[in-house]
């Protein structure tokens, strides 16, 4: 009975672990099917931008080629040209001369201008970038469409109206060729009567690159269809095949799926009716889910098979506690129980009521937790250095939001060397009375007891120092009229430097004690003691750590100038404003030889010759020279010492670009070479290398690359044979269109025209 009673709280265990882990299989049957839907949503994307892209390009050629046509059919030689007939064949051959020379200069500027030519009915020439053909016949047996006669080419070349005749088989001499061929008949002014047309054949080749990333990015297939659905060009997909897709992508829009799962793309362009279609395979769609269903399904199998271990393991390690604990109640309690869990309920809380005494000794601890977390504080045993700091503070209800403020100590006059429980008992009663009245006129600070006569304040405030300093000096007179006139008992208090980090609390309580021990032999009989003032009276030379801390700082970092500023202050205050005896100013002087020492100890200085000549010069230092010739030495010292921080930091910095140069030229052919790649070979931050390679050489590390590139590719262009495609990625492009894109923005041209003038 025992077995099947305890066996019931670890069903329950099991059973809600099992419930945990059913999580993981739903959850990678939705995540596979959402992952399904985002790579098709992608896909479409994706394949809708390159048709964009490719269609804006093509575009921008056609108008190019538009606009192109336009001036050369206002050119002067050519509608000259065109009002010549036979007859004058002889006296226009200077005008063909200067329009063949227009023609040679158009067709470098442009790659889509390369086949251009000009036919001119009356005289029945064809001018020709390089070329002028007296017989006209003699071109076609050239340059001719294998399925038209001549006598088809010209009334084709001579239509009525501008037109791009679609894609046809085009011989060059023995080189076959599809091209597209752009007809401007002339003059462009008369729609009826031409006299002339301009021609451009615009091979398929450059057409077809424009749609290629279809193929490159999703191994898929894409052709473009005229306004008449005649066909353009194609990219990775036959013509016969093209025909029965036809009907599929006509006049409608949206994805279309084929039965073979593959997904059609439309897009039309608004200026020529000319309709973009690519074909996405189905395996292109799901090759991105692919590995996150295999990684989800693996995953959630071996999560699914080590849960189920884990859930008997930790069902049975938490009920087993459980149930202990129900049967030692049981032995103390009523046994007759029907659930377990309400039997635990009902006897714990009974517990819990018959120990309310406990809460309220708990909360009655709070400030005496309170009073020491603040003192150790102000001793320096808890700083920032803490990673549990904050949690402390939380605990003894301390709000350590901000970390900047001022450390005051408040002494009640008159009771030094008085020592009884009245004596005490009345103090305990004045704190307590100072502590509300702080409070009314304050209230931004805690506030602990050190002695039974001295509270010390923490004051924590966003605002500047000026403001809060205002704040304090007012509550503190507040506080001295109020306790002299009400209840004739006087006050001191003495306040220490402003600290701007926590860590730094300590040294403002040690501030404000030498304050406050000032004040005790003063003899006035109240008043406020800032450290600053105190130590102007005394004849103990001024040098906080903290000026030493910062000394040391600027000479690591090499800041001259800093250093001697914070040196000259030193030397001032303690020369010019304080009447300091011998025995002071020697140590003073010995004190800053120790910070020099401190600052040679450092690495960069251990086996340096340099370091040891330091250290001859800082102890040839003499007290009995002047105070002149003393800071004249130290600074002769700080100066050499950040002369050769700098010139250590200028070598490592020369030493880190040379490293980066030889890595750029090893590997700026590689595609996906960039700033963070570098950073990991040099170990060291992508933000540091940037900025030293900036400063050290003068221009951005992306443009020093950029410059190794293009330099490689204008070789490979002038010493060989590569085509443009290979050129761009034996020199780290991605593509060939982003290639020619970088390669014109530098040198003003495109890399075909730049291999041509370079030949």
């Amino acid at each position: 009975m025992k077995r099947i009673e305890s066996s019931k709280i670890f069903r329950r265990f099991l059973i809600s672990y099992l419930v945990i882990l059913i999580i993981p299989m739903v959850s990678g049957f939705i995540s596979y099917q959402v992952s399904l839907d985002t790579a098709e949503k992608y896909s479409i994307i994706n394949s809708r931008q390159v048709l964009n892209q490719s269609k804006k390009i093509l575009e921008q050629s056609i108008d190019e080629i538009d606009r192109f046509v336009l001036q050369l059919s206002l050119d002067r030689d050519l509608n000259f040209l065109l009002n010549k007939d036979a007859s004058e064949k002889k006296r226009i051959i200077s005008t063909l001369k200067q329009l063949d020379n227009k023609l040679s200069s158009y067709a470098t500027t442009n790659e889509f201008l390369g086949d251009l030519y000009i036919y001119l009915k009356n005289s029945d020439l064809i001018v020709t970038p390089g070329s002028v053909y007296y017989r006209p016949y003699h071109f076609y047996e050239n340059d001719n469409y294998t399925d038209m006669t001549m006598s088809e080419w010209k009334e084709a070349i001579l239509n009525n109206e501008r037109q791009i005749i679609p894609s046809k088989l085009y011989m060059q001499g023995e080189t076959s060729t599809n091209v597209i061929t752009y007809v401007q008949p002339l003059p462009m002014s008369n729609l009826s009567d031409h006299t002339g047309s301009i021609i451009i054949p615009i091979e398929n080749r450059l057409l077809s690159n424009l749609i290629e990333g279809v193929e490159q990015q999703f191994n898929g297939w894409a052709f473009i269809l005229d306004e008449n659905h005649q066909l353009i060009t194609a990219n990775g997909i036959d013509k016969e095949k093209i025909n029965p897709l036809k009907e599929k992508v006509i006049n409608k829009e949206g994805p279309i799926y084929l039965e073979n799962k593959t997904m059609l793309i439309t897009e039309k362009s608004e200026k020529n009716d000319w309709l973009y279609v690519a074909g996405i395979p189905q395996k292109a769609l799901i090759q991105e889910a692919a590995p996150i269903k295999y990684i989800t399904w693996t995953v959630t199998g071996i999560t699914f098979i080590i849960g189920l271990f884990i859930a008997l393991f930790f069902a049975y390690r938490n009920s087993r506690p459980i149930n202990n604990v129900i049967k030692t109640l049981k032995e103390y309690a009523d046994p007759d129980v029907k659930n377990e869990y309400d039997f635990l309920h009902g006897n714990i809380s009974k517990l819990i009521s018959t120990n309310t005494d406990l809460q309220m000794q708990l909360t009655e601890q709070k400030p005496i937790l309170k009073d020491a977390f603040l003192k150790q504080l102000l001793s320096g045993e808890i700083t920032e250095r803490n990673s549990n700091l904050h949690e402390f503070a939380k605990q003894a209800d301390v709000n350590l939001s901000c970390n900047h403020g001022y450390v005051s100590i408040l002494k009640v006059e008159g009771y030094e060397d008085m020592s009884s429980s009245e004596i005490y008992q009345e103090l305990n009663a004045i704190r307590i009375v100072i502590k509300q009245e702080s409070m009314k006129i304050f209230d931004n600070f805690y506030v602990a007891t050190i002695q039974s006569d001295k509270l010390v304040y923490i004051f924590l405030d966003q605002e500047g120092d000026k403001v809060l300093k205002e704040e304090i000096e007012k509550m503190f007179t507040s506080l001295q009229n109020l306790f002299q006139e009400e209840y004739r008992v006087l006050l001191k208090i003495g306040l220490g430097h402003p600290f701007q980090s926590l860590s730094d609390i300590s040294r403002s309580y040690n501030e404000a004690k030498h304050a406050i021990d000032f004040a005790s032999f003063s003899n006035e009989k109240q008043g406020m003691y800032w450290y600053d003032a105190v130590m102007k009276e005394t004849t103990v030379f001024h040098y906080p750590l903290e000026y030493e801390f910062r000394f040391l700082k600027n000479l690591k970092e090499g800041e001259t100038l800093e250093a001697e500023q914070i040196l000259h202050e030193l030397l001032e205050e303690n020369v010019d404003n304080r009447n300091l005896s011998a025995d002071m100013h020697e140590q003073l002087i010995s004190e800053l030889k120790g910070t020099f020492f401190k600052a040679l100890d450092q690495y960069a200085f251990r086996n340096d010759k340099t370091a040891e000549i330091l250290r001859q010069k800082i102890r040839a230092i003499s007290f009995e020279e002047g105070m002149k010739e003393i800071e004249g030495r130290l600074i002769e010292v700080l100066q050499l010492y950040c002369e050769f921080v700098n010139k250590n930091r200028r070598e490592s910095n020369h030493s880190i670009v040379n490293a980066i140069k030889d890595y750029v030229h090893e590997h700026f052919s590689c595609t996906d070479l960039t700033i963070y790649m570098i950073s990991e070979h040099l170990s060291r931050p992508e933000k540091y290398i940037s900025q030293i390679f900036k400063e050290e050489t003068g221009e951005y590390l992306y443009e020093y690359l950029e410059k190794i590139r293009m330099e490689e590719a204008m070789t490979l262009l002038t010493n060989s044979s590569k085509t443009i495609n290979d050129i761009a990625e034996l020199v780290g492009y991605n593509s060939a269109h982003s290639f020619r894109r970088a390669f014109k923005r530098i040198h003003n041209m495109t890399p075909n025209q730049f291999r041509k003038t370079s030949e």
